[in-house]
């Protein structure tokens, strides 16, 4: 049964904002907009400012660096403020702003995705509180504001006011599970409901030569260690460290792992699983293997649907064209049903330095990157010159090339854009071109996930989502570290030892390292956290009513 929020939920207004990008996925999407100077203030004179924009090292050859470039001249050209740019590493962004923080030297505004860097920020008293700037200064966020209450109170630190900026996604599965209906349809074989008839079918798979090659190198799942598996049975048992009961109280601890791991070990020990996963470090064996037609079951993270198309759908269409995929929902086990985890819709991407001189600046800029026809430039490009527009208003790239070479990589300049705010054609589901072979898959596979992992079961990725939980006291971060990884390797020590290690010691030996590694000290924080702060967490149910306002109003389109 689904666990009832008890939190005052708020009504969203029509026109729900989103954003195909999920913050971890690195994903560059299209931009669209007008080149007019949405952001100029008329003869008022303009402030200046710096950022951070993330560096991917995506820049095309000849279109400058990430901090100048042609994107940030129109910024400079059509914004409200003078802007300097400054580069941060995507994947090394803490150890950057560690270093520029430490010698005061940060950006004015710092556009960061990553949850526990903000709070730390936070914690060390580097951030501006947000609630007058707003108040007193803002048109276009303060609007979005009363639009989405949500964004609000994912915003509000402990102490009470508004430190981050954010924007409103749209709510779709970040993982999806394709089986081969193919195979199934061969071997007279119906989708897995329960972990029994999941294993039935993995050992069919493995076992009973299903792509018909005469050759025993089948198997019937990927890799469940690593890649993009590695969650996929932690959501089948909701085998999470932090959890919530039935009653809404919160649970911390090993407790919830053993179930998985006996799934695990019954896989392992049917022989349906590559039994060389564990060096298959970064699970690219696994996801090779089932590009080759060689795996039944695979979860892959499907945060974007159209990357997805052009990589992994469009390889395996090529390797196997009489493969044929169907979403399986995740089957129901000893531990309940679950769904998988989805985007997060209200997310959390940028807050302001301290020691920021103009704020009223930032303020504005702010408000000019909110705008739809700021952040449909940032999706489309340039009106006319990357893309027109049909007479029902579909953006329509006009040079694919030159998109590429031009546009592609400019999405980050838009992280506080929500882009459901464009209405129909800011939904993920118009974005396929279904004259494309891949893409037509895509939209059929986007659409069955929707359907069927979008439902009001409980996700299995415990109390929310992973942006929305708090970040543990640096001393107890270490100890939950190296605690979790300490149990996670006496699980797969009784995984694969069959009878030299029982499942049962493996229970008692992960709730010893639990106890001596710290867990008392974690569970109480964690505790102290949710009672004070429960009435200010957005969790999965917030999410699924998100979802349903969103599904609505896309329909209502």
């Amino acid at each position: 049964m689904r666990l009832i929020h008890k939190l005052p939920k708020f009504m969203l207004i029509a026109g729900l904002g989103g954003s195909l990008l999920a913050g971890c996925s690195g994903n560059n999407e299209p931009a669209a907009g007008n080149t007019g100077n949405a952001g100029n203030t008329g003869t008022k004179e303009r402030g200046s400012i710096s950022s951070t924009i993330y560096d991917r090292g995506s820049v095309p050859n000849g279109m400058g660096t990430i901090e100048d470039n042609m994107w940030t001249k129109w910024i400079n050209e059509n914004g409200p403020a003078n802007v300097k740019f400054v580069a941060i590493p995507r994947w090394e962004s803490q150890s950057k702003l560690n270093v520029l923080l430490a010698s005061g030297s940060a950006p004015d505004v710092i556009f960061e995705f990553g949850t526990s860097i903000r709070n730390q920020m936070f914690d060390q008293k580097q951030l501006m509180p947000l609630d007058d700037l707003i108040e007193q200064h803002s048109v276009e966020y303060k609007a979005l504001l009363e639009k989405y209450p949500q964004l609000k109170q994912a915003g509000i630190k402990s102490d009470g006011k508004l430190y981050e900026f954010g924007r409103m996604n749209e709510v779709y599965p970040l993982v999806s599970v394709f089986i081969r209906e193919d195979w199934l349809q061969k071997l007279g074989l119906a989708v897995p409901a329960t972990e029994e008839e999941f294993l039935a079918v993995a050992k069919a798979f493995t076992e009973q030569d299903p792509d018909g090659n005469g050759v025993g190198d089948t198997y019937g799942i990927g890799g469940f260690e690593f890649g993009d598996n590695a969650g996929l049975f932690r959501y089948i048992f909701n085998a999470n460290w932090v959890n919530l009961d039935e009653n809404g109280e919160i649970q911390v601890g090993p407790e919830s792992l053993k179930k998985e791991a006996e799934f695990k070990r019954a896989l392992y020990e049917a022989g349906v699983v590559d039994k060389d996963f564990l060096s298959d470090k970064d699970g690219s064996k696994s996801k090779q293997d089932f590009l080759n037609g060689k795996i039944g079951i695979y979860a892959f993270m499907t945060n974007d649907y159209m990357g997805f198309a052009s990589r992994e759908l469009d390889t395996l269409m090529k390797n196997v064209p009489d493969a044929k995929l169907k979403i399986m929902p995740l089957p129901k086990t000893s531990a309940g049903q679950f769904t998988t985890v989805w985007n997060n819709p209200v997310q959390m991407t940028a807050v302001v330095n301290a020691r920021a001189k103009n704020p009223e600046a930032i303020m504005e800029y702010i408000d000019f990157l909110v705008k739809p026809d700021t952040g449909r430039t940032f999706r489309y490009g340039i009106e006319g010159e990357h893309y027109n527009l049909e007479v029902d208003g579909k953006p329509v790239i006009l040079d694919q090339e030159k998109y590429k070479n031009e546009v592609s990589w400019a999405s980050d300049f838009a992280m506080v854009y929500s882009r459901l705010e464009e209405g129909k054609y800011g939904y993920a589901e118009t974005q396929f071109d279904e004259a494309i072979p891949a893409q037509k898959e895509a939209l059929r596979l986007f659409r069955e996930a929707v359907d069927t992992y979008m439902t009001d079961l409980p996700v299995g990725e415990g109390l929310t989502h992973s942006e929305h939980m708090p970040q543990l006291p640096k001393e107890l971060q270490v100890k939950f570290s190296n605690v979790t990884a300490a149990v996670h390797d006496i699980y797969t020590r009784a995984i694969i030892s069959g009878s030299k290690y029982s499942m049962e010691q493996a229970a008692s030996d992960a709730q010893k390292q639990w106890e001596t590694g710290g867990g008392a000290e974690i569970v109480e924080w964690y505790k102290e956290w949710w009672s004070k702060e429960k009435d200010n967490v957005l969790i999965w149910d917030d999410f699924y009513e998100i979802y349903e306002q969103q599904r609505a109003e896309f329909k209502a389109e």
